[in-house]
């Protein structure tokens, strides 16, 4: 982060504010208008991670690996900030179980299809609880829902986590691009909790 506290990005991204509708719906929006790969919005809130990235996918139905690639690129930034042994794992319909509890979620949507059948554009969207309700006076009452501060991050906020989520993501999405689908795989099978169905790429 500098020190205006903008978020420090790789070069191949550019930040974007979410409008009133969330970074989701804003980001669909600008890549359905042709915005470019690597456009990135996101909620500029610190308490809570909300963020789209603008693709262009290069093979049809892209969209379960671009899932399963956001999820391992979250659980990689999550590892790379927080305490040892966490538990981070999937439950196999995009959210993301911090020490057994859901923290996060993860949602993609393709763009229509191109006449040679690859979708036009793509988007990938990464939510988390960072902060919870600080004025909670029971942290942790429900234990289906959990957020960062309730799992021993200390003071790390969105940003940094936004940071770290990216140059993982980017990581990923490259090594998917040189050697396929197969290492991701392995690293999402490997966190997704037992009896979920396998992600297809």
């Amino acid at each position: 982060m500098d020190p205006t506290g903008t978020p420090t990005l790789p070069p191949i991204f550019r930040p974007w504010p979410a409008e009133a509708d969330g970074p989701f719906a804003t980001a669909c929006r600008f890549a359905a208008e042709g915005a470019e790969p690597g456009t990135l919005v996101h909620a500029g809130r610190r308490d809570r991670l909300d963020v789209a990235v603008v693709l262009a996918p290069d093979r049809p139905g892209a969209d379960g690996g671009l899932a399963a690639v956001t999820l391992v690129a979250l659980a990689d930034a999550l590892e790379a900030l927080g305490p040892p042994n966490q538990t981070i794992r999937f439950d196999g319909t995009g959210r993301l179980m911090l020490n057994g509890a859901a923290a996060g979620v993860v949602t993609v949507v393709l763009g229509p299809d191109e006449e040679d059948g690859i979708p036009a554009w793509a988007v990938a969207a990464a939510e988390l609880e960072i902060l919870g309700d600080p004025d909670d006076p029971a942290p942790g009452r429900r234990p289906d829902r959990t957020a960062l501060r309730e799992e021993g991050f200390g003071d790390t906020d969105a940003v940094a986590v936004l940071e770290s989520f990216t140059r993982h993501f980017l990581t990923w999405i490259d090594r998917w691009m040189e050697e396929g689908f197969e290492p991701v795989r392995r690293v999402w099978e490997r966190r997704l909790v037992p009896a979920e169905k396998e992600v297809r790429s």
